[in-house]
C-alpha cells in the first residue's frame, strides 16, 4: 500500500487539486445563482392598473357572418314551344324588371285560331241542346241554359263556367249533345294560349344568356332565371350557446357590410334549421332584410356580418377576453397582493366576455396583462411606492 503510494503521489495529489477546484467552483456557482434567482416574492412589485367591479343591466349582442342571398329564384321555362316574337330587353342578364312584366311572347297565331275553333264548336253543342230541351216540361232548365248560349261567343277573352246540372237527366243531355267536351276543350286552349305569353311572376333581375328574338322555343326549354334583388337573406352558423342568447326568433338584427358600420339595414330572423351541422355544432339560423333601394353592397353574392340584439343580462360586467387566464379565473388586486378568483362566464361578446355575478361588488380587478403571474405576487397601483407595498418581505428577510 505504501509503494502505491509512493509510486501514485503526484498523481494523487493532482486528483485531490481538481476535486478540491471542482468543489469550490461548483459552491461558488450555487451561490451566484440563488443571489441571481431570488424568489419572486424578493423581486419589485409590478406596477398595475386596476377597476373597481360593479354589476349593471348589459345588453348581449350575438355576431356573426353569411353570404347574401336571393329569398326566391325562379326558374322560368317554356310550358310549350314556338317562335319567339317577342323579347324583353333580349333577356339579358343584369336587366331589371317589375312584377306583371312582358318577357317573352311565342307566336300564338295557330293557337288562337283553334281556340276560336274550340268556341264556334261548342256554341253549336250549346245550341244542340237547347233545341232537345224544349220538349222539357220545367222551362228552367231552358232558360238557364239559353242565358249561357247568349254570352257566347268566339272572341271573349275566357269562357263563362258552365251553368250548373241539377239533375241526371240534365247531365246526359249535356254529354251527349257534346257541351261538356266542347266546354273543356276551350278551357284547355285558354290555359295553353296564357302560356306563349311568359311573365314576371315577381320584380327582380334577369340572369342567363337570354333569348334572341325569332329564335324557335321547345316546350320546357329554360329560359331565363329570375333573382329578386329587393327581398333578401342571410343565413348565418349559430352555436347553442348563441340560440340560449336570443330573446325571441323574431329578435332584430342589424346587417351591415364587412368592416363597414356606416352601412346599415335593419332584419329580423325568420327560421332557423331544426338539424344541427355535426362537424360545426351550429344551427343556421336565416335572416330576412329588404333592399328596397337595391345599394350595391347588399346585393347577392356579398359578404355581411350581422349583430342579432338579445337578451339582457340584469347583472353582468364585461371583461376584455385577455384578462381571463386559462383555468377560466381573473386577477385580482388585494391588498397589494395579486389573487386569482374563479368567475362564470355568461358569453362571449367579440374580444369581450360577460362575466356572471359570482364575485363581490367592489373587488379590484386587475386590468393590465401580467406574464409568469402567481398567488401573492407584489402589485402597486399608480402613486404607490414599493416600500409601502412590500412591508412583510422586508421583515421577512432579516428575520
Amino acid at each position: 500500500m505504501k509503494q502505491f503510494f509512493k509510486k501514485n503521489k503526484k498523481s494523487l495529489i493532482l486528483i485531490g487539486v481538481i476535486l478540491l477546484l471542482s468543489g469550490g467552483a461548483t459552491a461558488y456557482l450555487i451561490g451566484n445563482s440563488a443571489e441571481v434567482e431570488k424568489p419572486e416574492e424578493e423581486k419589485e412589485a409590478r406596477l398595475v392598473e386596476t377597476e373597481i367591479l360593479k354589476y349593471s343591466p348589459y345588453p348581449l349582442q350575438i355576431e356573426g357572418h353569411g353570404f347574401v342571398q336571393s329569398s326566391r329564384s325562379l326558374v322560368l321555362s317554356a310550358q310549350t314551344g314556338g317562335q319567339a316574337v317577342y323579347c324583353h330587353e333580349d333577356l339579358k342578364s343584369g336587366t331589371a324588371v317589375s312584377e306583371g312584366d312582358l318577357l317573352i311572347k311565342l307566336d300564338d297565331e295557330l293557337t288562337i285560331n283553334n281556340l276560336a275553333l274550340a268556341r264556334v264548336q261548342l256554341i253549336q253543342a250549346t245550341a244542340s241542346l237547347l233545341s232537345a230541351m224544349k220538349s222539357e216540361s220545367s222551362g228552367t232548365i231552358y232558360q238557364r241554359w239559353n242565358s249561357y248560349l247568349t254570352v257566347l261567343n268566339t272572341d271573349t277573352e275566357k269562357i263563362p263556367a258552365l251553368p250548373p246540372v241539377q239533375s241526371e237527366r240534365e247531365k246526359i243531355l249535356t254529354s251527349t249533345y257534346g257541351v261538356l267536351s266542347a266546354y273543356y276543350q276551350v278551357r284547355e286552349l285558354e290555359n295553353l294560349l296564357s302560356y306563349h305569353h311568359i311573365r314576371a311572376p315577381f320584380s327582380g333581375h334577369l340572369e342567363g344568356d337570354g333569348i334572341r328574338l325569332y329564335s324557335f322555343v321547345s316546350p320546357g326549354q329554360s329560359l331565363l332565371t329570375l333573382t329578386d334583388t329587393e327581398h333578401l337573406e342571410v343565413s348565418v352558423p349559430l352555436t347553442r350557446e348563441e340560440l340560449l342568447l336570443l330573446d325571441e326568433l323574431e329578435s332584430p338584427v342589424t346587417i351591415y357590410p364587412a368592416g363597414m358600420k356606416e352601412y346599415t339595414l335593419p332584419g329580423r330572423i325568420t327560421r332557423r334549421d331544426a338539424v344541427m351541422d355535426r362537424s360545426s355544432q351550429t344551427i343556421m339560423v336565416h335572416i330576412r332584410f329588404d333592399n328596397p333601394e337595391r345599394q350595391a353592397l347588399f346585393m347577392p353574392g356579398n359578404y355581411v356580418d350581422i349583430s342579432v340584439s338579445g337578451k339582457t343580462v340584469p347583472h353582468a360586467y364585461a371583461i376584455p377576453r385577455a384578462l381571463i387566464n386559462a383555468d377560466q379565473t381573473v386577477n385580482v388586486y388585494r391588498e397589494g397582493k395579486l389573487e386569482f378568483q374563479p368567475v362564470t362566464i355568461l358569453a362571449r361578446q367579440g374580444d369581450k366576455v360577460i362575466l356572471a355575478p359570482t364575485l363581490p361588488e367592489g373587488t379590484e380587478i386587475v386590468i393590465t396583462r401580467l406574464q409568469k403571474t402567481f398567488a401573492g405576487m407584489a402589485l402597486r397601483k399608480p402613486g404607490e411606492t414599493d416600500e409601502a407595498e412590500t412591508p412583510e418581505t422586508d421583515s421577512e428577510e432579516q428575520d
